[in-house]
């Protein structure tokens, strides 16, 4: 009987759901009190040594899984939210430049002349104008500047055909038969990144480490064609 129940403990996966190898062995060693009780503390030895077992072996596992967490996230942040991060500030940095652009040319627009001055401080020019509204609306922002504003005439000939660009005032007046005016600003300016790095061999990457060159530009109709020789 000794042999029977060292067999027993030492697999106790043997004994789960098996009423049958119970009453073999209490048969094959005799039905009495004694050994019934004997072979059911064997078997409940067995089952708890195997719940521990169980146990034990699972705790590692969500171990490992909390401690790796971390890492993950961290991975998460660099590869997904970061980059849309940076692109997202240029794209609303840009937004800034492309509205003062925007801005610039609808205030020129309305002025009585391009390029001199009618009637200073009050009644200045196209040129003047939307430079001054260009530089004031960007500097607001933080990560936007402004090197260049460039201002120009575009004549559009009603028929159809080719349109023309200039920087000067009209040679001649302005024929609102034949051609529409429009006034239009280029904004040249830089975008610096998110976050800005110094170091050499890493601060050559447009938009991401060094500052990107972009320009944006708006063309609104002049109103006031008489003054665009001026």
């Amino acid at each position: 009987m000794l042999i029977i129940l060292a067999m027993d403990l030492s697999h106790p996966s043997e004994w789960e759901n098996s009423d049958k190898r119970l009453r073999l062995v209490i048969v094959s060693i005799g039905r009495t009190p004694a050994t019934i009780e004997l072979v059911t503390a064997a078997m409940h030895a067995g089952f708890t040594s195997r719940k521990r077992k169980r146990t034990s072996s699972h705790r590692p596992s969500r171990g490992n899984q909390i401690a790796d967490l971390g890492p993950s996230l961290w991975i998460v942040f660099m590869i997904l939210f970061f980059p849309l991060l940076t692109f997202g500030t240029l794209g609303l940095r840009y937004a800034f430049l492309s509205n003062a652009a925007r801005l610039a040319s609808s205030a020129g627009a309305q002025c009585s002349t391009f390029f001199a001055d009618a009637n200073p401080p009050k009644d200045v020019s196209a040129v003047n104008l939307s430079r001054v509204i260009a530089n004031r609306s960007v500097n607001k922002f933080s990560g936007v500047s402004i090197g260049r504003v460039d201002c120009y005439i575009v004549t559009c000939p009603l028929a159809g055909g080719a349109t023309t660009r200039q920087d000067t005032p009209l040679a001649k007046p302005a024929d609102t038969n034949t051609n529409s005016y429009n006034f239009q600003v280029v904004v040249t300016g830089q975008l610096s990144p998110l976050i800005p790095s110094q170091i050499k061999w890493f601060s050559q990457i447009p938009g991401l480490s060094a500052p990107i060159n972009t320009s944006a530009s708006s063309s609104v109709f002049f109103e006031n064609t008489q003054g665009l020789t001026q």
